[in-house]
């Protein structure tokens, strides 16, 4: 019977093996330091302004990007067409292109 653990001691092995693993995911997950931040108001206040000046940027430049991308093979189709010679569409299809062409000529 010496060698059986007292049930009491038993429950506070296991009690003091779940809160070491429970201190080491809280340190692991930042609480402490998210915790201060949130607590300090001009903190939080810089860093989200941080975040969302980033966004914008990140937004305002990849939509430019695309849209230049989808403009320049707007282009390349329209004067594909054009080249084809299609009737109707043709003519209004040049106009357009030209009209493009001056646009460009004039912002350079």
């Amino acid at each position: 019977m010496a060698n059986r653990k007292n049930p009491a001691e038993a429950v506070e092995k296991v009690k003091k093996d779940t809160l070491t693993r429970l201190a080491e995911v809280m340190e692991k997950s930042r609480v402490l330091e998210n915790l201060e931040m949130i607590l300090d108001r001009r903190k939080l206040l810089w860093n989200n302004f941080l975040a969302g000046l980033a966004r914008g940027l990140g937004f305002g430049v990849g939509l430019t990007v695309l849209a230049a991308i989808v403009i320049y093979f707007l282009v390349v189709l329209l004067k594909s067409i054009v080249a084809l010679n299609i009737p109707l569409i043709g003519t209004y299809i040049a106009e357009l292109v030209e009209i493009v062409q001056e646009q460009i000529k004039i912002h350079r």
